[in-house]
């Protein structure tokens, strides 16, 4: 009862016990305000920070804000003349970079210096100094008008669908912008290529023009750098060459700099493992053969054209543009002998020519010893449901997980069966699967007609689930099977339309037995979800227990 008493009254403190080391690791998962704050608990804790070995600030109001407490983490660490750890892990996220701080990129450069002076046997350096998106490319689906025009060629909609994306036009303005003011020649870009009318000016670029910040040369320099991400920034390498002889982990997303200066950089580094490229427009051909990646992540990299990596010990990789439209886009020497998952993200609009689906099973070929493989696209299955693609789409023997992502909206019914029948063929070339995945994207919302205030009743009008107590038939119902093995079926974001019923309606109905079922509903009516529920037990009442279902 004494003891109790004790530790009620606050006089047995075993946490401030510990010492400032180990006190200063913990604090070192914390926010860096929270780690602040922690330290004035007591005076026992004041000088506590002096051993946090993590900087770790993110923009939430003004850049002079984040600014004054990056400094001032800093000075804290010097409170009695010198910081009792080295710093390990640097990171300052910008969301908004330009905000009239004249001396911002200098005080950056002595954070940076900071840094790699008082670092130790290793350094994370984090600067993103901007929070625009990877790509302003959205996703698309066919009109109704587009399907009943016969003449429409192939190339015509391929250019409609990759006009959706206004990263390239952005990008090429960098381009354009770094040209005028420094007199970077475009080596990666050929005369031609260069576009004679200027394109329309974006917000966010009108602000980088005068507040592009440059990566200072010590950063190439530092040999105890483990990891680095860069963010709308231009690299600034010495001349005489880069040396990061630690370096594991390299993140570059829209830096604005030559393809040879990135390529350079990354040959720089003779251990690197994770590779991450992210809207770096000037970079045409990638090639990674003195190396053995173990992740490759290319996400909206536009003019990409060629990639070769040493792919003999990669695990994961992902790629998020166009399909590639030439078979040797990707070559990976040695093969991918364990690739554990595969990410393909097809943005903008939905594959509709039979050269779009034909380069889109040469690329799925790359990745069939895959055991999980995510695919996104604008129309969940991407359309394969040809049957002429039915010998060369790719056979994934070692599949375990399947992941797929799209729109089904709730007056598809001419392409509820076509949808079933592509998902049925994806399945069917994966006879060991176990788990299978589906998430459904919600159709936009309509915009408001007027401004205002609005009822309750009225947004409740607006959600995206639907139920039809019509009888689901499925007029072509496919004849592959599937796969004996699967166990889990995950429905994501299920909205109710007729073609997501056809759709569980053959999974519930042709699988053989379950051992989970996990169903997410759209955000809507109560007795929506009821009925949607009901109807989802009487398809899979034979295939599994009550028990493992889950409806949420």
């Amino acid at each position: 009862m004494g003891r109790h008493s004790q530790i009620r009254g606050g006089r047995d403190d075993r946490l401030s016990k510990l010492d400032d080391g180990v006190l200063g690791n913990i604090l070192s998962f914390l926010p860096t305000k929270e780690a602040m704050r922690a330290t004035a608990l007591s005076t026992r804790w004041r000088d506590v920070f002096t051993s946090v070995h993590t900087v770790s600030l993110e923009q939430s109001e003004g850049t002079v804000s984040l600014a004054n407490g990056v400094n001032d983490v800093l000075l804290a660490r010097y409170r009695h003349g010198r910081a009792t750890v080295p710093i390990r892990s640097l990171r300052v996220a910008f969301r908004y970079y330009s905000d009239g701080m004249n001396d911002l990129d200098s005080m950056i450069d002595r954070w940076i210096s900071y840094a790699i002076q008082q670092s130790g046997p290793e350094l994370h350096l984090d600067l993103r100094l901007r929070a625009d998106e990877i790509c302003g490319r959205g996703y698309s689906l066919r009109s109704a008008a587009e399907e009943n025009q016969p003449g429409v060629q192939d190339d015509e909609r391929a250019s409609s669908r990759r006009s959706a994306c206004s990263s390239d036009d952005e990008n090429r303005e960098v381009e354009s912008l770094l040209h005028a003011l420094e007199g970077i020649a475009l080596d990666a870009i050929s005369d031609d290529e260069v576009e004679t009318t200027p394109p329309p000016k974006r917000p966010w670029l009108r602000q980088q023009k005068d507040k592009l910040y440059t990566v200072p040369r010590s950063v190439f320099s530092c040999a105890a750098l483990r990891t680095l991400f860069l963010g709308c920034c231009k690299l600034d390498p010495p001349a005489g060459g880069t040396n990061l002889p630690s370096l594991k982990a390299l993140v570059l997303t829209h830096v604005a700099d030559s393809a040879r200066k990135i390529q350079r950089l990354i040959s720089s580094c003779p251990f690197l493992a994770d590779l991450t490229l992210e809207a770096c427009a000037r970079v045409r051909e990638l090639s990674v053969l003195d190396k053995r990646l173990r992740r490759l992540t290319l996400r909206c990299c536009h003019r990409l054209a060629s990639v070769i990596i040493d792919a003999s010990e990669l695990r994961a990789l992902e790629y998020r543009g166009d399909v590639p439209a030439q078979p040797s886009f990707l070559t990976m020497h040695h093969g991918p002998r364990s690739l554990l998952s595969c990410r393909v993200d097809l943005c903008g609009g939905e594959l509709t020519s039979e050269e779009d689906l034909t380069h889109l099973d040469e690329f799925l070929h790359h990745f069939g010893p895959t055991e999980h493989l995510h695919l996104t696209s604008a129309r969940l299955g991407s359309g394969i449901d040809n049957d002429a693609f039915a010998t060369r789409f790719p056979t994934f023997l070692k599949l375990r997980h399947l992941e797929l992502t799209g729109s089904l909206p709730h007056d598809d019914d001419t392409h509820g069966n076509a949808v079933v029948a592509a998902v049925a063929r994806i399945l069917g070339h994966a006879p060991n699967l176990e788990v299978l995945t589906l998430f459904f994207k919600a159709p936009p919302r309509e915009k408001p007609e007027r401004y205002g205030i609005y009822k309750e009743e009225e947004f409740l009008d607006t959600h995206h689930l639907k139920y039809d107590c019509d009888t689901i038939v499925l007029q072509t119902p496919p004849a592959d099977l599937l796969p004996p093995c699967l166990r889990e079926i995950n429905l994501v974001n299920y909205q109710g339309g007729s073609a997501q019923r056809k759709l569980a309606k053959f999974l519930l109905g042709n699988v053989a037995r379950l051992e989970a079922l996990y169903c997410g509903f759209a955000e809507g009516p109560l007795w929506i979800q009821n009925k949607l529920m009901d109807e989802m037990r009487g398809w899979a009442m034979d295939k599994i227990e009550p028990n493992d279902m889950m409806f949420m």
